[in-house]
């Protein structure tokens, strides 16, 4: 593969996450979806798939919804953490991933390692949304 054409792929993947934008086919019931600390907290407890580009889908579950509180919090922006559960091997690396789940459909989203819950890998991925 070209190196053109790497950069070409890996900024498309990375615009595609910033914006919040599905990879694939939007249904009309996925349409409605807009990221928010509110939205994500009523996914809290469900799975998604994640594509793991060497051992294909693995299960993992959005355990929390966190924001740390900042001392000089701006109105404009919404900042919040998605704390995933998954499992330990095979081990996910901070990147950008394809994510799946039976009301967004398809998705990217960054993601980095953040340690372990009992015997949980923790992965989280940071959000800061202008309202």
């Amino acid at each position: 593969m070209k190196r053109r054409n790497l950069l070409k792929i890996a900024g498309g993947s990375l615009a595609l996450a910033g914006a919040g934008l599905h990879t694939g086919a939007v249904r009309a019931s996925e349409s409605a979806f807009a990221w928010s600390r509110a939205s994500a907290q009523g996914l809290v407890g469900q799975a998604f798939w994640l594509n793991h580009p060497e051992a294909g889908a693995l299960s993992i579950t959005l355990a929390a919804v966190s924001a740390a509180p900042a001392k000089n919090p701006d109105p404009r922006v919404e900042q919040f953490s998605l704390v995933f559960h998954g499992p330990l091997q095979p081990a996910v690396i901070g990147n950008t991933y394809e994510l799946e789940h039976p009301m967004l459909g398809r998705f990217a989203l960054f993601m980095s390692p953040g340690g372990r819950a009992g015997g949980n890998a923790v992965y989280r991925s940071d959000f800061s949304l202008l309202l």
